[in-house]
């Protein structure tokens, strides 16, 4: 009698598994198809909904002028403590703000960006880290105290904006050399641009190179109107477009 309900209790727990393996399984229709062995597998997205005015202290009013580039620049250029610096050029475009800063020697110290939207000051990549030999990423000058996002960032055909078109370790000049004792000469570097946009942009020249520890940074225009900037090595002459910019918008020259 008692192997008799050990059997029908067996019998039963074989059923009631069927019948909720038929269950869950939908009856073997599904996204896999009939007969489909296993269940579905459904992926549910949470929608988090925002917390309306929570810390609101915290939000902070992104740049939308360039008077207002000019500002957030002049503010961070004050906190990096050295009163010989000042903001010169100031420009807009697509992607960001783009601000010169000059020594009072009227060379240029470095480049600095605030990409849209946002009001947050960093050091431009590519020329200005790489190629400043006074203040740029190798130089311990001012990489170390306003860190850009250079990383992940895209340079000219594709290449890594860190890395550049061409930034080799020929392009390095003698660390703390000053922008007058470069090896190409302000003309030349001009005609280095000239070249270099007649084969990539006909139509497009380059204008007036300033002057910076290591290279030189040329606005290029196009009809008349300023269309970008580019850079060149002063002790290579290497060519590196700033192409992170996007189409040029406006533009505040520096007192």
């Amino acid at each position: 009698m008692r192997y008799l309900w050990l059997a029908a209790a067996f019998v039963v727990t074989l059923l009631v598994g069927l019948l909720v393996g038929i269950a869950l399984g939908g009856g073997g229709s599904g996204e896999q198809g009939s007969g489909a062995s296993s269940p579905r597998t459904v992926t549910v997205e949470k929608t988090v909904p925002a917390r309306a005015g929570a810390n609101p202290k915290s939000t902070t009013k992104s740049v939308g002028s360039l008077d207002e580039a000019r500002a957030a620049f002049e503010r961070a250029v004050a906190g990096y403590g050295n009163p010989n610096l000042k903001v010169g050029e100031v420009m807009e475009f697509a992607n960001n703000y783009y601000a010169e800063v000059e020594k009072d020697t009227h060379i240029g110290a470095m480049e600095l960006l605030i990409n849209r939207p946002s009001n947050r000051v960093y050091l431009e990549p590519g020329p200005n880290m790489m190629w400043n030999t006074k203040y740029g990423m190798m130089s311990g000058g001012g990489y170390g105290r306003m860190m850009g996002p250079g990383r992940g960032m895209m340079g000219p055909n594709g290449g890594s904006m860190m890395g550049g078109s061409s930034a080799s370790a020929s392009a390095w000049g003698p660390r703390g050399n000053t922008a007058a004792r470069m090896d190409v000469s302000a003309e030349q570097a001009r005609k280095i641009a000239e070249a270099y946009l007649s084969r990539v942009s006909p139509g497009t020249e380059a204008e007036k190179p300033e002057r910076f520890y290591g290279y030189y940074t040329i606005d290029t225009e196009n009809d008349g109107k300023p269309v970008g900037m580019l850079s060149v090595n002063g002790y290579s002459g290497e060519v590196w477009y700033h192409s992170w910019h996007g189409p040029f918008i406006a533009k505040q020259e520096g007192d």
